[in-house]
């Protein structure tokens, strides 16, 4: 009887730090799939709001990364049986510098533009104060986001944008990155 034999993959873990994610990201020359651990401050609004400025998001979801959003949508239009003729606009947060990293000089930030894709669910969890939260009990405080309407297609490109910092790790190329603060 032939054994079968399992290999298993040991990925890679690195310490980095934001200038190196940076450099990193910069060389990303065509589509791949990252993983993302971020954490955000969520959006809130101010009044009465004993949440406000102290309800973080952490994301962990598979994205896309180094696509150009313009040709995505137009591919999809085109399957769909669109004329693919989709012109975007400029994008309101930053300047592209680079496949997935882009710049905003007002804010003299550093941004990595993801594709998300609606099959891939992200797995959030809130934290208030050091501990685990329930969207639940501030979720009447949320900033209302209203998503682009300006695809023809039905299949949306789900474009999103991280702030560098806010990323904590990222899994590239088999190499599982934590970034220090």
């Amino acid at each position: 009887m032939k054994q079968l034999k399992i290999k298993t993959m040991n990925k890679e873990t690195k310490t980095i730090g934001q200038t190196e994610l940076l450099e990193i990201l910069m060389n990303v020359d065509k589509s791949t799939f990252v993983n993302i651990v971020s954490k955000t401050k969520v959006r809130m609004n101010k009044t009465n709001n004993p949440y406000y400025d102290k309800v973080f998001k952490v994301n962990k979801c598979n994205y896309l990364i180094g696509n150009e959003y313009e040709t995505r949508v137009n591919t999809n239009d085109k399957k769909e049986g669109g004329e693919g003729n989709f012109v975007s606009e400029e994008n309101k947060v930053g300047v592209h510098i680079s496949k997935c990293v882009l710049f905003n000089e007002k804010h003299n930030s550093h941004y990595l533009q993801v594709e998300r894709f609606d099959e891939i669910k992200p797995n959030v969890s809130y934290i208030f104060e050091g501990n685990e939260v329930e969207k639940t009990l501030f979720e009447s405080y949320l900033v209302k986001v209203s998503e682009s309407s300006r695809q023809p297609q039905e299949r949306r490109v789900l474009v999103q944008s991280f702030k560098l910092s806010s990323i904590e790790e990222i899994t590239l190329g088999g190499v599982h990155y934590i970034v220090e603060r």
